[in-house]
């Protein structure tokens, strides 16, 4: 059966769109200043609401900048724009000129980030496309994978297992059935109802409405989808269902599927999950990021839902899979996106939460130099990409920082060069849509596995700092790989050469270029029970063996999901990520999508 790959197909067929904005965000200077050192996510105007507005009107007025929308936002600060997007350039005109007016303190320009997967044709999923990415690796057997298993059955040694929240900020999810019982109550945070397509914007459903661009949006708004600097593209397109991959790389457990974080037989399990949706038709804003990291993590922000708060503990774990471009700094002047970054990651940091995020694709083809923001902020873990034999993947970027896990590989007729990262996903191209498994690739599947490693050491060892996991990953990763077996592989799928700042494709790793090594998921395990006085850390091992088996799908259709049999050890994850008495994932408002499934089932 043709499947087209869901992580890009909102990018079939369509030109790559200008940077845009959704405004800016706005802060007035105060009678009582805070310190522009390190912001604070609770601040609020002393002046009041009202006051605040004619402020921000008159200072509108004096610099020429127009806007009929604003909304209080965390830090103090104010969002403001015309009610649609607009592009980066115009949006970075507006601000330097407020930037200029004596009553305001600092500007940001509201950009709107994608997702970090890359485009791959419509096709059939590669004929040797199975899970293989869960693997224990081996000195010469896949060398790039990040060695899950043997870290799954270091979590069940008769050890007393700490529930873990992992945040995923993403276009939404789906109720697939491969990730039932996975997902705690989430909430929405596109405010536009048009982007967000539920028309009623901000609300406490992360349901992913699709993020296509249909022929009717393009009709009913043609000043959002005009294709010029002043709007979204203007090319139908369909949905990705981004969101829904991203989960279930991390907690998968429906015999077919398997994540990081649920290895488990047909079993019912518990929520770990918690989906925050920032994405919709036109991608993220920056404001919805910020505030949908501080609410995953139970901090007070202005602005805040007042009819909704985060009812579970607070995340110790959020995933990323955006990102746009620009420096991250404290230091950054004038105050931009960067700066913004670091100020929220700070805040998380106090609060021993760690952001994953993923170092972004480059144009798809050829990484960049440097990680997207926010990987490239200090405190962020940054995932970037390899092929299974454990060199960067062409598209990847390359980081100083953070750590390289198995993303898949492309060709350059955009086909697979290895199996690729096979996860959920939902076929509605068809006229009875389903759920089903698709092969996917970017840095966007790397920073879900990075996240549920790190999720595992906390549930073995929650007194772990943010600098403690940090280290903890950098110290227990393999060396990257120098040389492999490559024989069977073409000239043209070969790595050429040591990766650099101008050698940026399919290139062999080094420290500087690709992070501290490979994610090791046994090894990093195993680094946060010593730490937790429970063993001794002896550094990285060259291979390991399994008894366990590994998963493949079987392409057949069927209405109904798999039950029974299936692989993929037996850990019991409702220990380590049980949380009582969780609210379900609310109904869709409008549509659902349907609920069969393409079996496939796990077998070794």
């Amino acid at each position: 059966m043709l499947v087209f790959s869901a992580a890009a197909v909102a990018a079939e067929n369509q030109p790559a769109s200008p940077r845009m904005a959704m405004g800016l965000i706005v802060k007035l200077k105060d009678a009582q200043p805070q310190s522009v050192v390190r912001l604070k996510a609770s601040s609020v105007p002393s002046d009041g609401k009202p006051r605040q507005r004619q402020r921000l009107g008159d200072a509108a007025r004096r610099k020429r900048v127009s806007y009929i929308v604003s909304r209080e936002t965390a830090f103090g600060a104010t969002v403001i724009h015309p009610g649609h997007a607009i592009s980066l350039q115009e949006a970075k005109d507006q601000a330097e000129r407020l930037r200029a007016d004596p009553d305001v303190e600092w500007v940001v320009v509201n950009e709107i980030v994608r997702k970090q997967a890359v485009y791959i044709p419509s096709g059939p999923l590669p004929s040797t496309a199975s899970q293989s990415w869960l693997r224990p690796i081996s000195a010469t057997t896949q060398p790039g994978f990040a060695n899950i298993e043997p870290a799954w059955a270091k979590l069940t040694d008769g050890r007393a297992l700490t529930p873990v929240v992992v945040a995923i900020l993403d276009t939404g999810i789906l109720s697939d059935p491969a990730l039932s019982g996975r997902y705690m109550a989430g909430y929405d945070f596109i405010y536009s109802a048009v982007l967000a397509s539920d028309e009623d914007g901000i609300d406490p459903d992360a349901t992913d409405m699709g993020d296509g661009i249909t022929t009717q949006d393009i009709s009913n708004y043609p000043g959002v989808f005009n294709g010029s600097s002043e709007g979204c593209s203007n090319v139908a397109s369909r949905n990705s269902w981004h969101g829904l991959e991203i989960a279930g790389v991390l907690g998968g457990n429906l015999d077919g599927m398997a994540g990081v974080l649920a290895p488990l037989r047909g079993e019912t399990s518990s929520a770990v999950i918690l989906p925050v949706r920032v994405a919709g038709k036109c991608g993220a804003e920056v404001s919805s990021i910020i505030e949908g990291m501080l609410w995953s993590a139970n901090v007070p922000y202005q602005g805040a839902p007042s009819t909704t708060v985060n009812p579970h503990p607070a995340a110790r774990v959020i995933n990323l899979s955006f990102g746009g471009e620009g420096v991250c700094s404290l230091s950054n002047v004038p105050r931009d996106a960067g700066w913004l970054y670091a100020n929220t990651i700070a805040t998380l940091k106090s609060q021993g939460v760690l952001v994953v995020a993923s170092a972004g694709n480059g144009d798809d083809a050829v990484g960049y130099a440097a990680a997207s923001l926010p990987a490239n902020c200090a405190g962020v873990l940054s995932a970037t990409g390899l092929d299974m034999r454990g060199y960067k993947a062409g598209y990847a970027n390359l980081t100083s920082q953070g750590i390289a896990v198995a993303s898949g590989d492309l060709k350059s007729d955009r086909s697979f060069a290895d199996d690729g990262i096979l996860t959920t996903s939902y076929d509605d191209s068809v006229t009875t849509p389903f759920f089903d498994m698709r092969a996917v690739a970017g840095t966007s599947f790397a920073a879900p596995q990075a996240a549920g490693v790190v999720a595992m050491m906390l549930a073995v060892n929650p007194s772990l700092s943010v600098d403690q996991l940090l280290l903890g990953i950098e110290m227990s990763a393999r060396p990257h790989v120098i040389s492999a077996n490559l024989s069977g592989v073409s000239s043209l799928d070969q790595p050429q050469g040591v990766c650099s700042s101008t050698n940026k494709s399919h290139c062999y790793c080094t420290t500087t270029t690709c992070g501290a090594g490979i994610l090791d998921a046994a090894q990093a395990v195993d680094w946060a029970i010593a730490r937790q006085g429970m063993g001794t850390f002896t550094g990285p091992a060259t291979s390991y063996t399994s008894p366990n088996v590994y998963f493949t799908p079987d392409r057949t259709v069927s209405t109904t999901a798999p039950s029974g049999g299936g692989g993929g050890g037996s850990l019991d994850w409702r220990e380590l990520f049980g949380l009582a008495s969780l609210t379900s994932l609310a109904a869709f408002k409008r549509r659902r999508p349907n609920q069969s499934r393409q079996a496939a089932k796990l077998f070794p």
